[in-house]
């Protein structure tokens, strides 16, 4: 495989909220990837009140030698993407979450020579759970499942790793603000399933959403936004996901 240079392709965006936890790993997982060098994250912010913006403003200096960083203010998640995805300039646009490792070097450039290579428009990862909680490993595998049975005939590309075509993105109308959860199903669903792929590379992230809105709530909340998929009233109600 000849792989692209990733820099002149594709542009990060990494929507975060009190993210001192998880954001320098974040960072430091996209720093180690190969052929990054030179290329663009936008990090947003939406007004944290931890260390999040102090630690962002030393990996700028920490990494300058492969990662372009830059850190502006946010909103919510949809906003906050929204927000970074207006300063994009490349063909492609990656969104990741604040917490997401990537375990191996190569993850960013084979997902984009996907994306290259087969013409697509959308493509996603599955997810690992970086905690050694049995539980939350259970229901990731639970959770890809599920993703790929959806994804049959209607895409879901998941926010954790979301890359997209920059331009197909802005005239899908970009994430809706207005949504309370599912953001990223409301918009992939509006992509043409034949242009998506769920990659066989896998991301990670920790059991912290699990914890917080409870295991069986999160496989239920994926199922019913699925049932629900035509009805926008279902993603606008508050069901403390965030």
């Amino acid at each position: 495989m000849s792989y692209i240079n990733i820099k002149e392709k594709l542009t990060i965006v990494i929507p975060c909220y009190n993210e001192e936890k998880y954001i320098r790993g974040a960072i430091e997982s996209i720093y180690k990837q190969i052929y990054i060098e030179g290329t663009r994250v936008i990090v947003v912010d939406n007004y944290s009140t931890d260390r999040t913006n102090s630690i962002v403003h030393n990996l700028t200096r920490m990494y300058a030698d492969k990662l372009n960083i830059e850190l502006i203010n946010g909103g919510s998640v949809a906003v906050s993407r929204n927000l970074g995805s207006d300063l994009v300039e490349t063909e492609y646009v990656l969104f990741m979450d604040a917490d997401v490792h990537l375990f191996t070097i190569t993850t960013i450039s084979e997902t984009l020579n996907n994306m290259v290579d087969y013409e697509l428009d959308l493509l996603t990862c599955k997810i690992k759970s970086t905690s050694p909680d049995i539980k939350s490993k259970i229901v990731f595998y639970l959770f890809n499942i599920i993703n790929s049975l959806i994804s049959l005939s209607t895409p879901f590309a998941v926010g954790t790793y979301f890359l997209t075509r920059t331009s197909l993105f802005r005239k899908l109308g970009k994430f809706d603000e207005t949504y309370k959860h599912s953001e990223d199903y409301g918009l992939s669903r509006k992509y043409d399933a034949s242009n998506f792929m769920i990659s066989k590379n896998y991301v990670g992230q920790d059991n912290r959403r699990f914890k917080k809105f409870g295991y069986l709530n999160m496989i239920k909340l994926m199922i019913n936004s699925f049932k629900n998929r035509n009805n926008p009233l279902f993603f606008k109600k508050d069901v403390g996901y965030w």
